[in-house]
């Protein structure tokens, strides 16, 4: 009986530490990280009064999640802000900061000269993107894994709000208005790779030497893709003894326009509401673009033609909403903090309607 009264109150300490101590202080005290998960006062999904579990597992899963059909985190790269505020400021480059040469040299006993990166400092906000899953609690009561439900949901929920992140950046690169001066043009019908007497490979290595620094990011959809490494000008170009058969590689055309890298979107969205009957489109016109991005490059400091900025890292939760249903319901729900921002509009250039349609 004493042993059972011991271990009784020994439960009840775990509990009452459990708690009022966090999943990362447990943790730390040796306690195992799925019961800091469980019982934890801030990670805890039983401390919060959940059924659903919600831990490090879980927001682990959302962190990492990538869909390897989207192109939006290469075409404008993420860039986590200092602290919480959403509010953030960047400077849009011109011509002016790409080519003004800079006296290096330095005397004997004189200071090093002083670089700055000018440009016009704009601000911009994070806003917030995600979305959410309502599971009323009579269906909880039927699943039998809960955690491979939750886990399972989460990453379908961010695959969703990726895909809107994906149709978000199409429409910025495609936007003729997100460039400068002479550095988009818009095709007819009639024109366009496929038509006689064009040449995509004169037209292409003539605009990537317009921007203020040479792209070094091209990017198209998979259909224009398809007609690119099949056009005969093209293979032309990589086996001049060709007759004009045959499919160029991924390698062969970054080697022939000198580029690091070929992105093709090959996402589709469904453009209606209706999910019995829907209309798909590509998020991806047929259109190339081409960007120029610094590895080292930030809203502040480089040059690229563009961005993502970020606050915090990616956000999963769950909460109980008792309004839901006659015994409750918890809702799930995964997202981000992000906007999406144009820092150089000379460093890109955009064609659009670039294959023959008629």
């Amino acid at each position: 009986m004493k042993l059972n009264k011991y271990i009784l109150m020994l439960v009840t300490l775990v509990c009452v530490l459990c708690s009022v101590a966090g999943a990362d202080t447990l943790t730390a005290c040796g306690i195992p990280q799925i019961v800091a998960d469980i019982f934890g006062s801030d990670g805890g999904y039983l401390a919060a009064g959940l059924i659903l579990p919600i831990g490090e597992q879980q927001t682990g899963i959302v962190a990492a999640y990538q869909n390897k059909k989207l192109i939006a985190d290469q075409v404008m790269p993420i860039k986590v802000l200092d602290g919480p505020e959403l509010a953030f400021k960047y400077y849009e480059r011109t011509k002016g900061d790409a080519f003004t040469a800079t006296d290096t040299h330095v005397g004997r006993t004189s200071a090093p000269n002083i670089i700055h990166l000018s440009g016009e400092e704009k601000t911009g906000a994070c806003v917030p993107h995600g979305l959410q899953d309502i599971v009323p609690k009579e269906d909880i009561d039927q699943i039998k894994n809960k955690e491979r439900f939750v886990n399972t949901h989460l990453e379908y929920l961010m695959n969703q709000v990726l895909l809107g992140r994906e149709m978000r950046v199409a429409g910025i690169v495609q936007n003729t208005s997100n460039y400068g001066d002479s550095l988009t043009h818009t095709y007819e019908a009639a024109e366009g790779i496929g038509a006689s007497g064009f040449d995509i490979v004169e037209v292409l290595l003539d605009y990537l030497e317009k921007p203020l620094a040479r792209p070094n990011i091209l990017g198209m959809n998979a259909f224009v893709w398809a007609k690119l490494r099949t056009d005969p000008n093209i293979l032309k170009a990589i086996y001049p003894n060709n007759n004009g058969g045959g499919v160029a590689t991924r390698e062969q055309i970054k080697a022939l326009f000198e580029v690091d890298e070929i992105l093709v979107g090959e996402a589709r969205v469904n453009t209606t509401k209706n999910a019995k009957n829907p209309t798909l489109a590509r998020c991806w016109g047929n259109n190339i673009w081409a960007h120029y991005s610094e590895p080292l490059s930030n809203l502040k400091e480089g040059i690229a033609w563009g961005m993502t900025a970020q606050v915090g890292e990616r956000y999963a939760a769950i909460v109980e909403d008792e309004k839901i249903g006659l015994k409750g319901a918890e809702v799930i729900k995964a997202g981000f903090y992000q906007t999406e921002v144009v820092v150089g509009k000379d460093a890109g250039f955009l064609l659009k309607d670039v294959v023959k349609t008629t």
